[in-house]
């Protein structure tokens, strides 16, 4: 990280702070528009989820140490965050892929905590903003 990076950040924290509690928005499946319910899933499937969040304080003004702040509050929640997002997915591909065995999902973490950009959509009169996650799933297609 440069200098000028951790300066920010560490100046955010000292304005802003993500609160503990979330809300599951929804599920944006690029996969699905390419699959039809009654098809196997392939291996690899693109989900991202929307996590509505609340905040105190005064938003960053650099999107960067914003995102950087996100980064460290979704690894320090990971366990909660994982554990609503894998009872939602199983919820999703039995609605959307009725023909795979999703059994497997939750075994590892599904939140690629490695993510640099959250797309927060902030609504500074609710303090609150929704962050995009991107899920890492692997799937077992069933046999056609």
């Amino acid at each position: 990280m440069k200098t000028i990076d951790f300066v920010r950040q560490f100046h955010a924290k000292q304005t802003f702070t993500i609160k503990d509690n979330f809300e599951f928005v929804e599920f944006d499946d690029l996969s699905h528009e390419e699959i039809s319910p009654d098809s196997p899933i392939p291996d690899q499937v693109e989900i991202w989820a929307g996590v509505k969040v609340y905040f105190e304080g005064v938003e960053p003004e650099s999107y960067k140490a914003l995102n950087l702040l996100i980064g460290d509050w979704v690894e320090d929640h990971e366990e909660k965050l994982n554990a609503v997002m894998v009872d939602e997915l199983h919820k999703h591909f039995q609605e959307k892929y009725p023909a795979s065995d999703h059994s497997e999902i939750g075994e590892d973490s599904v939140i690629w905590t490695d993510q640099l950009d959250y797309m927060p959509r902030i609504d500074p009169k609710d303090k609150s903003m929704v962050i995009e996650l991107e899920l890492v799933l692997d799937t077992e297609p069933m046999p056609e």
